[in-house]
């Protein structure tokens, strides 16, 4: 079992409560290095982004994954190397999500992952399809002391969803996330559980409905995601828009160099997950995190985003997600836009 709140130890608490305002006195620091932009010795990000493993039950269309594009060798991420990256991060580090591609369900110690953050104080997330999300696993999962849980069903009816998320079934799929509010609520498990769809043409003429829908005790956020384009790499996906994309009138440095970190199943650091085929390695964590986080290679790409150079730069000089959110002085959650339920 994670570390819940009722039954911490009051040593356990003070732990908890000694990294929070750690964590929060550096928000300033970070804010600076990103505002500077400093690219040598920047602090610890607030986000890291591990993927437990790139292995994915479903083909779905808005995904590079999906419709063939990921090259890279499939394969899980050792446990023993996950425990080293959370041992490092875990005091300076906000949150952890273990999902950058595939579907976590299918890591065979996704649960022993999750219960290892909740161990080490450190909030944790999935995002997931649900199609693997049945009664045992939704207990396990639950009981693992998962702090955040995204549960993607891209679709009001069963012909919208499964022209999505092919492979897919509707019926099993919806099932199982009913079935997990349920035992949330029966449970009282603190869970947070943030419904997702993404914003498609195919998906936005149902929202309003969606909504209404799945107003359902147990979710705490319906959100619909903005649609990521992956750097307008593959154009199949970029027609499924439904709105055009307006940008800013000048560009800023993304800010998932200096905010997210992001490590694929090997160990392999990435700039984020729009380099799916890591088309630019920028490092390992073999010798830790934080020295490949602010290793020759990252810093070289942190250079290029402040100086402006990037036409040359792949996948970042057709993206247009770095405009997606900008760090504030004492605000530095971002990532997509979406809109909510009780806007």
């Amino acid at each position: 079992m994670g570390l819940d709140p009722r039954t911490m130890t009051r040593q356990q608490k003070a732990q908890l409560k000694l990294r929070y305002y750690r964590r929060k006195a550096m928000g300033p620091l970070k804010w600076l290095a990103y505002e500077t932009g400093q690219t040598r010795r920047v602090p610890y990000p607030d986000r890291m982004y591990i993927e437990s493993t790139n292995v994915c039950n479903l083909r779905c269309i808005m995904c590079p994954q999906g419709r063939g594009q990921l090259q890279r060798p499939r394969g899980y991420m050792d446990f023993g190397l996950f425990t080293r990256i959370a041992d490092e991060m875990a005091p300076h580090v906000e949150t952890t999500t273990l999902h950058i591609w595939g579907e976590p369900l299918l890591h065979p110690r996704i649960v022993d992952m999750i219960r290892y953050c909740a161990e080490q104080g450190l909030r944790c997330s999935i995002s997931t399809n649900a199609t693997l999300l049945d009664e045992d696993t939704a207990r396990r999962v639950l009981e693992a002391g998962l702090d955040v849980i995204f549960l993607c069903l891209d679709g009001l009816r069963p012909e919208t969803y499964e022209a999505i998320r092919r492979n897919a079934d509707f019926e099993r799929t919806t099932g199982n996330i009913r079935r997990f509010l349920e035992m949330k609520q029966e449970g009282g498990y603190r869970t947070w559980v943030n419904l997702q769809v993404i914003e498609m043409k195919q998906t936005l003429p149902e929202w309003d409905e969606f909504q209404r829908n799945w107003s359902l005790p147990g979710v705490d956020r319906i959100q619909l995601k903005a649609l990521d384009t992956w750097g307008g790499q593959i154009e199949e996906i970029s027609k499924l828009q439904a709105d055009e994309v307006k940008l800013p009138a000048e560009r800023w440095p993304c800010p998932n160099l200096w905010y997210h970190a992001h490590i694929y199943w090997d160990g392999s650091i990435t700039m984020c997950d729009r380099d799916f085929n890591l088309d630019r390695p920028l490092g390992h964590v073999r010798d830790g995190v934080m020295k490949g986080w602010n290793g020759p290679e990252m810093q070289e790409l942190r250079r290029l985003h402040v100086s402006g150079e990037l036409d040359d730069v792949h996948p970042c000089a057709n993206c247009t997600e770095w405009a997606w959110w900008k760090p504030s002085l004492f605000a530095s959650h971002g990532n997509a836009p979406a809109r909510e339920v009780n806007e």
